[in-house]
């Protein structure tokens, strides 16, 4: 289980559940971890050979090892298993997509405006300007299809995005552009 290990990440715990699924392995683990407790450690010499190949299993799965006192438990191996399937959460925009679609709409006005701000963001990212230094500009055939990719709604994306005044529009609703610049990773929104 070190680092060498070719277990994938998500089934390290797979080789200690196999190990332990065994009943013969799993006294012989119990038995490790009693005299552990006790502050004695189990003599490898005094295994019999089917517990020495028990022993090896165990050892292979990173549940004990043997040392110069003989079996110790290795005291880590759950937590770490347990740390190993801890995932950092996402605290991105990206957390409201699900395989980088919208499938709902988030419920604090905070989160819908991070949301909104991203989806802005990621749309107009590549817009053309109509001049050197004016703002891009899309149409309203260009806003809908960009947004397309994240939502099977657009045009209702579309209207909250002009009514928090993330995007304007112009009187015929045929042009659309940022107002707002596109906030910093992790900003809060109020």
């Amino acid at each position: 289980m070190g680092e060498t290990d070719p277990t994938p990440e998500g089934n390290r715990w797979r080789p200690v559940a196999a190990a332990l699924a065994d009943r013969r392995r799993l006294h012989l683990y119990a038995r490790a971890v009693l005299a552990d407790n006790d502050g004695a450690c189990l003599d490898p010499e005094d295994l019999t050979s089917s517990e020495t190949k028990s022993l090896a299993v165990l050892q292979n799965a990173g549940l004990v090892r043997v040392g110069e006192r003989g079996v110790e438990p290795v005291a880590s191996v759950f937590a770490d298993l347990l740390a190993a399937g801890v995932r950092t959460p996402d605290t991105s925009a990206r957390r409201f997509l699900v395989n980088g679609r919208l499938e709902s709409y988030p419920r604090k006005r905070s989160d819908r405006l991070e949301l909104l701000h991203f989806l802005a963001g990621e749309v107009f990212e590549h817009a053309r300007s109509p001049e050197p230094g004016l703002r891009p500009v899309l149409s309203e055939k260009e806003l809908t299809t960009r947004l397309t990719a994240f939502t099977a709604d657009p045009a209702a994306i579309r209207r909250y995005l002009v009514d928090e005044g993330i995007v304007a529009r112009d009187a015929a609703g045929t042009q659309y552009w940022l107002t707002r610049p596109r906030p910093a990773e992790g900003m809060e929104f109020a």
